[in-house]
């Protein structure tokens, strides 16, 4: 009997992550590439096509039911336009449905790198639909998803969510979505990455929080992580709390502190006493799982 696959797209700004998922939600011939290879000489969604039909000519043995992606954007509430990428700016302002659908010939479903990752995440830990479910997702920059009683937030226009994107009082520097002050800017792996180069240079970035835990520095970085986080808090109250990304997932993260600092921002008693914490899984195939599950549910739907 032929087996049925979705392939499941999960590009980030920094990492771009493939695989086949059977109907059994086994995943298989699972790649992970940088995403410049997407930005390599030509146009990005003519590469992005290439690499798509190259993968599945190596590697598909079956039937290929659709194509899920996740992207690090904001996307039209039809689900078919890129508006806007700060970390993948090649694809600003594209239909990517209508022109993959047209020269690959399956469905295409496209959505937030985040909820793809939040629905991973819910299945993998087995949260219930009911309720809220909050996802932040800190890595190259600042992603967040919200799951209200099994339906994610997607807005009036698709562009609920954009935490890393509330502004910072007295800020004025420019963030890649074209705003000022964005607090990504302060609380990402892009930050991150500034702080190694102007006081820990001879420190790989790996080790920052193992050797550098306790310097001033690092804790106000993770208490400005908590802030944003903390907010959100206040806003919905939620049943769940889910946090990861590359960032919370390195070597020696505080996850302690980092609660501590969430606490303290958040409204008391509640909901800071009822605060739940949980942590995505480390696995680097969670994007491509979630956006191909999210597609089997869309299939199964219809």
């Amino acid at each position: 009997m032929q087996n049925n696959f979705v392939l499941g797209v999960d590009i980030g700004g920094t990492n771009f992550r493939i695989g086949l998922v059977n109907e059994k939600g086994e995943l298989s011939n699972y790649i992970k590439e940088s995403s410049s290879i997407l930005n390599e000489p030509g146009n990005p969604l003519i590469n992005l096509k290439e690499y798509l039909l190259k993968y599945i000519k190596e590697n598909l043995s079956g039937e290929l039911k659709a194509i899920s992606i996740g992207f690090p954007s904001t996307i039209s509430k039809d689900k078919k336009k890129v508006y806007s990428t700060p970390n993948l700016p090649g694809f600003n302002d594209i239909n990517i449905v209508d022109y993959l659908c047209s020269e690959i010939k399956v469905p295409i479903f496209l959505s937030k790198d985040v909820n793809c990752l939040l629905k991973w995440d819910m299945v993998d830990k087995n949260i219930s639909k009911e309720g809220i479910t909050l996802g932040f997702y800190i890595g190259t920059g600042f992603g967040n998803s919200i799951c209200i009683d099994g339906k994610f937030l997607i807005g009036k226009n698709g562009s609920a969510g954009e935490l890393g994107h509330i502004p910072v009082l007295n800020s004025d520097d420019k963030c890649g979505c074209g705003n000022i002050g964005c607090i990504e800017l302060y609380a990402s792996g892009k930050r991150l990455s500034k702080i190694r180069e102007e006081s820990f240079k001879n420190t790989e970035i790996d080790e920052l929080f193992v050797k550098h835990r306790h310097s001033e520095i690092l804790e106000e970085f993770i208490n400005t992580i908590s802030i944003p986080i903390a907010t959100e808090i206040n806003i919905f109250d939620p049943d769940n709390i889910i946090i990861g990304g590359g960032v919370v997932n390195m070597n020696g993260f505080p996850k302690d502190f980092l609660e501590e600092c969430i606490y303290k921002h958040s409204r008391k008693p509640f909901p800071a006493e009822s605060l739940k914490f949980l942590y995505s899984s480390q696995t680097q195939e969670a994007g491509v799982l979630g956006a191909a599950f999210k597609a089997m549910e869309k299939l199964n739907r219809k």
